[in-house]
């Protein structure tokens, strides 16, 4: 009889559930109606964990701008897109609700740095927006979080906390810590902290008694890739015995004194080859702490197709990715021992593709089109070439771009070197252009109509940490510095020396950098020859000269700051002088670079203004694109075809 009357009580309210998840996105998955818990008295109580994880902003999906149609379904081949990405975890939480299933919506950090959305950042930030209006329950922080440094973090984080809809989803991080000293750039952040809604751990109840422990983790890889955080730092190095104790205190805390029945781990840390012989920091975790049920792992941008149980003593973990960029919704369904306080079983995992199947949610699209409105009213008000739209053609691809994963020549590489060397040439001195593959994040395809937007999603990272500048713009500002004859064989030495160890150490491959105006040749991890190219041969596709050793003259090389940063850090450092490469960026007197003369290296796109108005990546390469002295609109099948290579191994 109990059986019956549930069932006509789910009946009952299914419209009305139906009609509010449509209307309204979905409130918090912990606010389930009464009539959908399993009964109280029941031992094993089931429950899914649906994630997303590293968005990276992409709102209107990975593809073309202009193609996607998420009010129609059939008609593009766009991947993802937050109107429906939504749709497919309100059908999901709906279907899980009525089989008697809790729900848990959660996201494991790099939801922001990714598209030109970033420019809401200051405003009404786009990934804050959505998380809130669709009810996550809980959230931890990327390492691109702290590409805006914690200050402007914290200011990001207020701003969505003033918006609209007043963001209040809980931010879980654990090993996060802040320096305790007045006056530094994480004051405000650590303001935020102690369960503002910046949390140490969270335990969540649900009304029939559940409790779900909750930590949220910086990975020592994800943690390498944030150097702007400081002086925010991270307890990140699972092996470490200090960190091992610290995070496992943690979770027996959760356990031991708040009584949770299961714990789960928001993990930005990662899996390498997670459907092959999984590694990375995420599988440390599991080994070297115990009591961890579910680690929601995030940062390596894989997708697992199968759960990954890693055994620990009498425990066992599970590991699970969505992968990225909102083309997948994780569904991992489990039983929940409420007695025991462990999971009845292991969890079975459900991938849910997000594409053109999918009719976008209403409420999500139309969140979106106020956004692209308020972004076209930004760029409208820029100086030319700038001053453009969102879905304004900038150039059209002769061929395939593609980012091949590896450290190698690539033709899109070589393209945004090009770019980057094009607004930072000096006339009749050899210039080289650098571009690092970790700031390279998307592909054109070929016959592209590449839209403003899609330029943008190539090359879409970080922040200026000058307050001068267009608060509402985007971008690693670019950098000229300079390198002597020596320093410019080491820089090719180093792109050889990731080349011939990048199975070894993949984590290395985002420092491999596409070159401009230089072509090396090399044997192994020898550098035999450094050609430059013609100042204004902006292809790479005449003659070259010997650029000869020594320590003069000075060639001026234009980097981005992210790049800059990454090479001044203390490990980068050490792997140099490890590997016998000596490179000491200067300005153009001769002074050697460090943090506190950086920003004097900065491009300057206007020398008629007084002060500096920066130059980023995403805008260089829009006047290389646009200009007539550069590509004119049209990138064309040759260099970009590898007909001329620029790194020759001999």
């Amino acid at each position: 009889m109990k059986k019956i009357s549930k069932l006509w009580r789910q009946i009952f309210f299914v419209g009305l559930i139906a009609l509010t998840f449509l209307i309204t996105g979905c409130s918090s998955s912990g606010d389930t109606p009464f009539w959908f818990l399993p009964e109280p008295e029941d031992e094993i109580v089931r429950m899914t964990l649906l994630q997303t994880t590293d968005m990276h902003d992409t709102v209107s999906g990975v593809g073309s701008f202009n193609d996607y149609t998420p009010g129609s379904t059939g008609d593009d081949t766009v991947q993802g897109g937050w109107a429906r990405l939504a749709a497919k975890i309100n059908q999901v939480k709906i279907d899980r609700l009525l089989s008697g299933a809790l729900v848990l919506l959660v996201d494991s950090g790099d939801y922001n740095m990714g598209t030109a959305y970033d420019m809401l950042w200051n405003t009404d930030p786009a990934p804050f927006r959505f998380i809130n209006t669709m009810g996550y329950d809980l959230i931890t922080l990327g390492n691109h979080e702290f590409d805006y440094g914690p200050k402007k973090l914290a200011l990001m984080i207020n701003r969505a906390r003033a918006s609209t809809g007043g963001f209040s989803i809980p931010i879980i991080a654990t090993n996060t810590v802040f320096d305790g000293i007045a006056g530094t750039d994480d004051d405000d952040l650590q303001a935020l902290s102690g369960s503002v809604i910046i949390n140490d751990y969270y335990v969540k109840t649900y009304s029939n008694g559940l409790k779900v422990g909750v930590i949220g983790l910086m990975g020592k890889t994800a943690d390498a890739y944030a150097p702007n955080a400081p002086p925010v730092t991270f307890k990140s190095d699972y092996e470490n015995a200090d960190v091992k104790a610290f995070i496992q205190g943690k979770v027996d805390a959760l356990r031991n004194t708040e009584g949770v029945h299961v714990v789960i781990a928001l993990s930005h840390s990662g899996v390498i080859d997670p459907n092959g012989t999984p590694s990375g920091d995420d599988i440390k975790l599991a080994e070297n702490i115990t009591g961890i049920d579910i680690i929601a792992s995030g940062h390596e941008h894989r997708m697992t197709n199968t759960v990954i149980p890693i055994v620990n003593g009498s425990h066992t973990s599970y590991i699970i990715c969505a992968g990225a960029n909102g083309t997948n919704l994780a569904q991992l369904d489990f039983r929940v021992n409420m007695t025991q306080k462990r999971l009845d079983e292991a969890p079975t995992l459900t991938n849910h593709t997000i594409n053109d199947t999918i009719l976008g949610n209403v409420l999500i699209n139309s969140m979106v089109q106020n956004m692209n409105d308020t972004i076209n009213a930004i760029l409208a008000l820029l100086p030319p070439p700038l001053n453009t739209s969102l879905e304004t053609i900038v150039a059209t691809s002769s061929l395939a771009l593609d980012d091949p994963g590896s450290a190698r020549e690539f033709g899109l590489g070589n393209l945004l070197a090009d770019s980057v060397r094009y607004v930072g040439t000096e006339a009749s001195i050899p210039t080289i252009g650098a571009f690092a593959n970790g700031v390279i994040r998307g592909t054109f395809q070929e016959n592209q109509q590449i839209a403003f937007a899609d330029l943008f999603a190539i090359v879409p990272l970080g922040i200026t940490t000058d307050d001068t500048q267009d608060p509402l713009l985007p971008g690693y500002p670019l950098l000229k510095v300079y390198l002597n004859g020596n320093e410019v064989r080491d820089l090719c030495k180093f792109d050889a020396t990731i080349m011939a160890y990048q199975l070894l150490f993949p984590q290395y491959i985002a420092y491999f950098s596409s070159i401009s105006g230089l072509k090396c040749t090399y044997t192994g991890t020898t550098v035999n020859d450094a050609r430059a190219y013609a100042w204004d041969d902006y292809t790479c596709s005449g003659p070259t000269t010997s650029i000869p050793t020594g320590t003069t003259p000075l060639y001026p090389v234009v980097i981005d700051k992210y790049t800059m940063d990454m090479l001044l850090t203390p490990s980068i450092q050490n792997l140099l002088t490890a590997l016998g490469i000596s490179l000491q960026p200067k300005l153009s007197g001769g002074t050697v670079i460090d943090a506190s003369n950086l920003m004097e290296a900065r491009l300057d796109r206007d020398t008629g203004t007084p002060g500096v108005q920066e130059y980023y990546a995403w805008s260089a390469a829009l006047k290389f694109f646009t200009d007539p002295g550069g590509l004119n609109g049209t990138i064309p099948v040759s260099p970009y075809n590898l007909s001329e290579r620029r790194l020759v191994e001999e």
